[in-house]
């Protein structure tokens, strides 16, 4: 009987240890500054009509695609 209580406390206490050790699971990575939203890529897969760094053209497409979004103005 008592050898089954030691063996009982022994995996509870190795289970214990066990979670204390647990590494982080972050994510780390180096700081990086953000950027301005207009300020984004260079790439195909922007939409055409909006050039990069132009804050103008940005607020454009944004308008643009939150009408297209809207159900409201669809339905008119």
């Amino acid at each position: 009987m008592m050898k089954k209580i030691s063996l009982i406390a022994l995996v509870a206490t190795s289970f214990t240890l066990a979670a204390c050790s647990e590494k982080p699971q972050g994510v780390v990575a180096a700081k990086k500054g953000d950027e301005k939203s207009h300020v984004a890529a260079d790439n195909n897969y922007v939409v055409k009509g909006w050039t990069s760094g132009d804050p103008a053209s940005w607020e454009k497409q944004l308008k643009t695609r939150s009408l297209g979004q809207d159900d409201y103005v669809k339905s008119k």
